[in-house]
């Protein structure tokens, strides 16, 4: 089952490695060593959370805390609804993987925490590979307009993909109040904070969609 998980990685690793990039390369641009960047990413394994802080950190190192394990709640989410999917014997190294495609990929994967693993750890090899490229040399990759647009562009269209495929058994209600959600604060100039009730609302709607669907 790991190496089912592992080669199940694949989608989520070809996301992964240029906005992984983009990120090694933006951290470098803005006085962070390369070594700095590489261990974000092998520390801290969140994409938004990196992005946030190494915008924040130069400026407000509270904020650079504050604002990335925000963003981070609704992974508590994620934990609950993996923890019922999944008999789970090992959390902590479990819960270190469990990334937004991660889990979004694990909603119609085997009840095995193997494959949980190797799905990770493709995801993880992906992330931090992508990170160490773009700290060393994605700079010169950066310099054609349309390859940075796409690498920028690249984790949305991942999210898209998943969204598609796990669409059903009701999950359309929770990615539709989600969505709406999320739109509402980004028009009034709250994206962040949208993507943070989004996040942590969409998922309760799903288990109560699924609940009454048992009951």
């Amino acid at each position: 089952m790991f190496k089912m998980g592992f080669s199940s990685s694949l989608p989520i690793a070809l996301g992964y490695i240029p906005v992984a990039i983009a990120f090694g390369v933006s951290a470098v641009a803005m006085g962070f060593s390369p070594i700095e960047v590489v261990l974000a990413s092998v520390l801290i394994f969140a994409g938004s959370s990196q992005f946030a802080l190494i915008s924040l950190l130069p400026s407000s190192p509270f904020s650079a805390v504050v604002i990335p394990l925000s963003l981070n709640l609704r992974h508590l989410v994620y934990g609950c609804i993996v923890s019922q999917r999944f008999n789970i014997r090992f959390p902590y190294l479990t819960a270190f993987g469990l990334t937004d495609e991660v889990f979004a990929s694990l909603l119609k994967a085997p009840d095995d925490e193997r494959f949980i693993w190797g799905m990770v750890l493709g995801a993880y090899i992906s992330w931090v590979a992508g990170s160490l490229i773009g700290a060393l040399g994605g700079d010169a990759l950066l310099h054609y307009q349309s390859l940075s647009s796409s690498l920028l562009f690249s984790l949305t269209s991942l999210f898209f993909i998943l969204l598609i495929l796990n669409l059903g058994e009701g999950r359309w209600l929770s990615a539709l109040i989600g969505g709406t959600i999320a739109l509402f604060f980004h028009f009034f100039g709250h994206a962040h904070l949208g993507i943070l009730l989004a996040g942590v609302l969409a998922p309760i709607v799903a288990l109560k969609v699924k609940g009454r669907r048992e009951a």
